[in-house]
Formats: structure tokens, sequence, C-alpha cells
């Protein structure tokens, strides 16, 4: 993105730069290119997108551009580096998706040269890695040539301007879709509901929506690729738990955002079905619980941003995120390194991340939810005296008055689940 046209012609870039065969082929390994390419990140969405500093989604989704084009930068140059995504077709996805985030013409323009200029500064400063040539004999490095650097430069502010024209057609492609299809009067609309904590409903707010703002309402996001994508996501969760209607808008982040509507209040039934109907979709998604009224709207939307803001953190999170299973993680997790220290002080070595721990403290959990060896040998299916032997594995490892704590126990049995076990 900033550097999204830097290499709309990577072939180009390799002829000005010097033939394959030439000094700098060197692989330095390519953590200066995640390291380069979360600072650029960080710099555009501060001076194009301030009013998204601090949004992990937002900087997920603006991330995945700019990497596409360092890592063709880096291809350019020989460096090894992961597979990347098609250049061309980023180029106009950059430009579709500002104007889906809501942002103007002028914002495509700034991001490729803030990310542009970004890109040159901070790879110099780290020494030009990928580019340097061998360390000599002696094993010092040998400095990078000025006339090499100047025509890096060149070759990458030209590529970008190029680029930059094919993202800025495409913005204004896109925007004219969301014009027409009405996307951009409704995210007015939700975007002046959101920013309100209470207040009466405005009569025609359901027309401008097309849905209806009373009953109950379960709030999603769909990280899809497309809208056809989202819809169809959304359809199917909509059909397998009856629900009166849907309201889909472009990502407010990185994620579609979408409503789910119903007469009357959500059973748990259905709110299990909604859950494993999302789960066998093809989209990573979150979901709030069920709320009544305008107000429900609102929150539900939110249990939603909530939910998936803790996707991170997860260790081997889920495919769709319920906000009703994560409520006390959302509660512990705002203070990570907190959380894993607590995790680290109640159970010991039981959190440390190998087989043997994982097994006993599924173990340890079933049966402090069960209360017999028999039920949990039965929930586990495994053989009784197995529950036995892990369980005395559990009082080597806590002391025999662990249960004293069981509260505190079952807390970080359960933030363990969710969190990357932290080792000693």
């Amino acid at each position: 993105m900033s550097t999204v046209g830097v290499l709309a012609g990577a072939e180009l870039l390799k002829e000005a730069c010097g033939p394959k065969d030439a000094p700098g082929t060197q692989d330095f390994g390519i953590s200066w290119i995640d390291r380069l390419c979360d600072e650029i990140t960080r710099a555009i969405t501060k001076d194009v997108f301030p009013t998204r500093q601090g949004s992990v989604p937002f900087h997920t989704g603006l991330r995945r551009f700019v990497r596409t084009n360092v890592l063709s930068v880096a291809k350019a140059h020989n460096v090894a580096s992961p597979p990347m995504e098609d250049v061309t077709s980023q180029v106009r996805d950059f430009g579709v998706w500002v104007a889906e985030q809501g942002f103007s013409q002028v914002c495509v323009r700034q991001a490729y040269w803030t990310g542009t200029r970004e890109l040159i500064d901070r790879w110099g400063r780290m020494g030009w890695p990928g580019l340097a040539p061998e360390p000599a004999a002696d094993g010092g490095r040998i400095a990078v040539s000025g006339e090499m650097v100047s025509r890096v430069a060149h070759c990458t502010f030209d590529f970008a301007e190029r680029a930059m024209r094919q993202s800025l057609l495409a913005h204004q492609e896109a925007t004219a879709g969301l014009r027409l299809g009405g996307d951009l009067r409704r995210r007015d609309v939700i975007t002046t509901i959101l920013a309100a904590d209470d207040g009466p409903v405005n009569p025609a707010w359901d027309a401008a929506l097309g849905y209806r703002l009373g009953g109950t309402h379960i709030g999603l996001l769909i990280n899809a690729t497309d809208r056809a994508h989202a819809e169809k996501v959304l359809q199917r969760a909509k059909t397998a738990t009856s629900a009166r209607e849907h309201l889909l808008l472009p990502p407010l982040a990185t994620h579609w955002t979408a409503w789910l509507g119903y007469r009357k209040a959500v059973s748990a039934g259905v709110l299990d079905t909604l859950r494993r109907t999302l789960l066998g979709s093809d989209a990573q998604t979150a979901m709030g619980r069920p709320r009544p009224g305008i107000a429900g709207f609102r929150a539900s939307h939110r249990e939603a941003v909530r939910a998936e803001d803790i996707r991170e953190k997860f260790h081997d999170a889920p495919r769709c995120l319920s906000f009703h299973d994560l409520s006390l993680e959302d509660l512990l997790l705002h203070d990570p390194s907190s959380a894993a220290m607590f995790v680290r002080d109640e159970l010991g070595p039981l959190a440390d991340s190998t087989d043997r721990a994982a097994r006993m403290r599924e173990t340890l959990s079933v049966w402090l939810s069960c209360g017999t060896h028999t039920a949990t040998a039965a929930r586990l299916s495994i053989h009784e005296n197995t529950v036995r032997l892990r369980l005395n594995s559990v009082t080597e490892m806590l002391g025999a008055g662990y249960l004293e704590r069981k509260a505190e126990l079952l807390v970080a049995l359960r933030l363990c689940d969710v969190l990357a076990a932290p080792r000693p």
C-alpha cells in the first residue's frame, strides 16, 4: 500500500538495481521484513488514519497491503522471504479497501507517499538488510553504494506513483458502487446510532437501513474477502436460526459488520445453532450476545468487537468467537502480561506448553466440573485409572491443598486455554 506500487513492476525494479547475480543477494533472514512492515503500518496509521490508531483489526488489514509490497521489494533483490500475494490485484484492492473504510481519495494519495517515504527511510536506518553486499573476508559488512540506493529510491517512487493511479481509480469505482447500493447512507446512519449511548429511535432509521431496530439483535463481525462472501456467510446464519432479517455493511475496520434481527428473545438453542453454523463457515467471525431494542443493537455489536479483539491473544482461536463464551476472558485479558503471570502462579508446571501438561489441565478442568472420576473418564473417553493417575500428578505439582483455591484454579485453567501457554 504505501509501497503498493512500490512494486507493481518488480521485474523493472530488478533491472534498475542490477542483474540477478549482482552483490546484494545475501539472505540476512526475514525478521527485518516483519519489523519494517509493522513500523510502516504504524506510521501510515498515525499520519493518514489517526482515528484508527489502536485498532487491532485496522492495523491487521492495513499491514496486509504493506507487507505484500515490502515482500515485493525483497523479491526484487533476491532476499529470501515468505510467499506474497499478487501485487497487481493488491493495488486495486487497497483502493477498494480505503473506500469501504469510509476514507477519501486524499487518504489513498497520502498513504502511498507516507508509506514510500517510510520504506526508504526505515530500510536505510536498518542498514539496508538484503541489499547489503556479502560480508568481507574479515567478517566486516561492505557498505551499500550510494548509487544503488539512489536507483532503488528512484524506482520505488516511480512505481508508487503508477500504482497510486490504479488504486485511485479502484477507489472511485468502489465509492460509486457503495453510493448506488445505499451503503454510504446506511453507514452514516449506523455511525450515528453507534456513537450515541442512549436516546430515542429516529423513525427514519428503519427505512434508511431496511432493517427494524425493534426486537432482538445479534451483532456479528465477518472477516470475508468481499461482499458476496460475507453475504453468503450471513445468509446461512439467518436461514439456520430463522432470523427475521439481516443487515450487512462494508467493514468499519477489517471485518464486514452485520446484525441478525429476531422478533423475540433468542433461546439458548438458537444461539448454539448460530455458533455451530458460523464455526462451519469458511470465514472467521465474532458474535455478540442477543440483546433487545436499540440499546441491544449497539451493545451486541460492541461485544462482537471485543470478542474479535481477543482473537490475537488466543493460543488456538476457534473460527467463531462468541462473547457469551468469552466474557470472563474479556474482563481478565485487558492486561495479558498480568494474566499470563496469574496463570503461571496458579498452575505452576501445569501451565507448560507440553502435551502432558495440556492433558492434565484438561483432565483437571473436567474433573472440577463433573465432580467424579467416573464422569470425568466418560467425558474424556479414558479409563478411570488414567484419571486417578493424572490427578495424583496434579497433586504432586500443586500440593495437597490446591483445591483451597478452586475459584482461582478454574479461572487460571480457562485463561491457559486462551493464552499461548507461558514457559518458565
